[in-house]
């Protein structure tokens, strides 16, 4: 006979778990009891966080890099009611994570037992699957099936809520699983026709201004090979959403940069002229099209590749072709039967005004210095020259990710990984450290705001501890610039709520620590910054003083149309 909870850890070795992100408490401590031999024996590594939302961001991190379920594990009450804010940033992303998380004995939940949480109700809107089990011989079968809901069809992230008495109770004639069962559930299969293939392919050869948005999709089924291939057979240049930008190696010439409401001005005029939109893997939020009526208005064809056929059905424009499966299985479908055809011939006339609108506009983004500081764009583009192509880069959310969208250049995909649907502060370091955990041979950044940085600190501990050397660069305007820049914008200048005095010095913070501060004043000193800290086997933290005024352009006003861009700083100084 073994217990539950070692049903819990035989079955999440049995699934290939070498780590597990996690803060431990009374209703998942046996599961830390049966945890014990294996970290011993280091057949599991258990990372310990320093706050739980923390921890599902290390998971989502992780997963990210891998493309295989992160996992993570709370207490019941606060611990799991604290993973909110990172799974629902993993479920609008797509991000498969799987949460273990003890609940209250079943003889007192619905009594406002001590640290009882209604985790099914406040989960089943923010997760892909979420459970709570009922008796102690589901363990394995569900450790099964979180792990195959989590993986297939769109990812995301599942919850496995598990009383504490089924966690402590001795379970005999234990039957493992071979495969997943889960009544109901039905991943989304492949349905990809060759008549709606042959359309799309007439589509895009016979159109003069063709266009291809990519999105996370590309991503997740590591289909960047397969999709510039399209785009230079078709010379059809490429845009991206924010999430799509890690698929797309930004050398390749045809690709413009992210749309939408922070996107390039280059890449959101592109969408307005093109005569036809291959959609892959996107799901077209209102982030990358504010508004649906610049798709709609000049008879537009659309073509849209996608695993989830309900993100097809929710759009509010018509489709010209739905192409339901894999990405990379559809775009093979598309290769495969494109290569003998030849594109239109007034392509070249597109390429050329692609180059126009790469020319013409930035002259708006590359501003030379002035009394205001160390420009942002610059300071990315100084970073870049230094850091290895293959560096993984993770940021948190703020203006600092607006200019990272625009200004910085991923080499190699899947090197990228930032809070897209959610827009969730305090993602950069926690997932920075699933990315470290991942892929401890590369070396990987936390471009961060002071704000968003703030939010989760508290884990540079985590990478002294747990010897995974990050670099952290945080772009401190002492202000949470975001909300400030649009208060300045369309909330008639009047700021409030957003400035911070001139606590925390971030040197200081981060040696008492235990890590290396560097505070920069110049780009040599920049550059030098991080060649050390490459060199050092410690975490360091570069504190990159910018202008509280300085803007995230270009961008759109608040419902904006993709026309209504506005690419300079008409407030300058105030």
């Amino acid at each position: 006979m073994v217990t539950g909870a070692k049903l819990v850890v035989e079955a999440l070795k049995r699934e290939g778990v070498k780590v597990i992100f996690g803060i431990p408490g009374l209703s998942n401590m046996a599961i830390y009891d049966e945890l014990y031999d294996y970290i011993s024996n280091e057949e599991i590594r258990h990372i310990l966080m320093r706050h739980e939302q923390g921890a599902a961001h290390a998971a989502d991190g992780y997963a990210r890099i891998t493309g295989r379920p992160g996992v993570c594990t709370a207490t019941s009450g606060p611990g799991t009611m604290n993973l909110v804010t990172g799974l629902i940033t993993a479920y609008w992303d797509n991000s498969p994570v799987v949460a273990i998380t003890g609940q209250v004995p079943r003889a007192v939940i619905g009594r406002k037992a001590f640290q009882e949480a209604d985790v099914l109700g406040v989960m089943q809107h923010i997760a892909k699957y979420v459970v709570q089990l009922k008796d102690a011989k589901e363990i394995p079968l569900w450790i099964k099936n979180a792990f195959y809901i989590a993986s297939t069809g769109k990812p995301g992230p599942v919850v496995v809520d598990i009383p504490r008495d089924l966690l402590m109770a001795e379970v005999d004639d234990i039957v493992w699983a071979d495969e997943p069962l889960i009544d109901g559930y039905k991943p989304f299969k492949d349905n990809i026709r060759d008549e709606d293939i042959d359309k799309a392919i007439d589509i895009l050869v016979n159109a003069e201004r063709p266009l291809i948005l990519a999105g996370s999709g590309v991503m997740w089924s590591g289909a960047s090979e397969e999709l510039i291939k399209l785009s230079e057979l078709l010379l059809c240049p490429i845009v991206s959403t924010l999430l799509g930008k890690a698929a797309v190696p930004h050398d390749y010439p045809l690709y413009l940069g992210v749309v939408g409401y922070y996107g390039r001005a280059e890449a959101n005029m592109a969408l307005l002229e093109s005569d036809a939109i291959l959609v892959v893997g996107a799901r077209l939020s209102d982030r990358t099209i504010p508004t649906f009526k610049d798709l709609q208005e000049g008879g537009r064809r659309i073509i849209i590749i996608n695993i989830d056929p309900t993100d097809i059905k929710k759009l509010p424009i018509d489709v010209d072709v739905k192409i339901c499966g894999d990405v990379k299985v559809a775009l093979r479908a598309l290769l495969n039967r494109i290569l003998n055809i030849s594109h239109n011939s007034s392509r070249y006339n597109w390429i050329s005004r692609i180059k126009e609108l790469k020319e013409f506009y930035a002259k708006y983004y590359y501003v030379e210095d002035d009394e205001f500081g160390l420009k942002p764009w610059k300071v990315l583009k100084t970073i870049r020259e230094v850091l290895p192509p293959d560096a993984i880069v993770t940021t948190g959310v703020g203006q600092h990710q607006m200019w990272i969208a625009n200004f910085w250049d991923v080499l190699q995909p899947r090197t990228l990984l930032t809070s897209g649907g959610m827009g969730t502060m305090g993602f950069g370091l926690p997932a920075a450290i699933g990315a470290k955990v991942a892929r401890p041979d590369k070396v990987v950044v936390d471009l961060d705001g002071d704000g968003s940085f703030l939010m989760t600190m508290n884990n540079l501990a985590v990478t002294i501890e747990e010897n995974l050397p990050i670099l952290v660069v945080i772009f401190d305007n002492r202000s949470l610039g975001l909300v400030r820049q649009v208060q300045r914008m369309f909330f008639r200048g009047r700021v409030v709520g957003v400035d911070f005095g001139s606590s925390p010095d971030y040197v200081k913070l981060a040696e008492s620590f235990g890590a290396i501060g560097y505070d920069v004043g110049s780009y040599e000193d920049l550059k030098t910054a991080v060649r050390r800290s490459i060199n050092d086997a410690i975490t360091s933290v570069i504190r990159v003083p910018t202008y509280r005024g300085e803007l995230a352009l270009p961008t759109l006003p608040p419902g904006g149309s993709l026309k209504e861009v506005i690419l300079y700083d008409v407030r300058k100084g105030s």
